[in-house]
């Protein structure tokens, strides 16, 4: 893997992080190192095959069903 390429991965790591504890998707990408939010939403796509929003739409459902999944 390129330097270019880990420094892309971590980039979107980070922002991932970012995400998941409620910044917006603007203030994520931009605190990464985006230029734009658009170029974060291109590259977390093409790395995801999501975007941010509907990634994180699929986690909530996901932990939803597992919690009623689970309840009695």
């Amino acid at each position: 893997m390129s330097f270019g390429a880990r420094r892309q991965r971590l980039r979107l790591l980070s922002a991932l992080e970012l995400l998941a504890h409620g910044e917006s998707v603007t203030r994520a990408a931009l605190m990464v190192g985006y230029e734009t939010p658009s170029s974060f939403i291109a590259a977390f796509r093409k790395a995801f095959n999501v975007t941010p929003a509907r990634y994180f739409d699929t986690e909530s459902r996901m932990a939803a069903t597992a919690r009623n999944v689970h309840e009695p």
